[in-house]
């Protein structure tokens, strides 16, 4: 999913930029954490134990990453949450 926005108000710019920054950060950092579990529990017992939930969890943040899942409806609220407090309309 792709979106445009013009926002011409720098602090606000500035703001958005660090919000999703700090969003793929976090995905980024729990991608990291799941797949040291993962080669560290080949490791220990020299094969691989993923549990359905995990695999999931893993491909979910794989494909988050790279833009394929669409977001949840908590972060959309929250996006037009923001929209409405600072007035933010989007052109077509």
């Amino acid at each position: 999913m792709q979106l445009n926005v013009q926002i011409t108000d720098v602090n606000l710019q500035e703001q958005l930029t660090q919000y999703i920054s700090k969003k793929k950060i976090e995905a980024n950092e729990l991608l990291v954490e799941l797949l040291r579990d993962f080669f560290n529990k080949k490791r220990e017992n020299n094969i691989y134990k993923l549990s359905k939930e995990e695999i999931k969890k893993t491909v979910e943040n794989s494909q988050r990453i790279e833009g394929y899942e669409p977001v949840s409806k908590e972060f959309e609220a929250e996006v037009k949450a923001f929209m409405l407090k600072h007035n933010v309309k989007i052109s077509a």
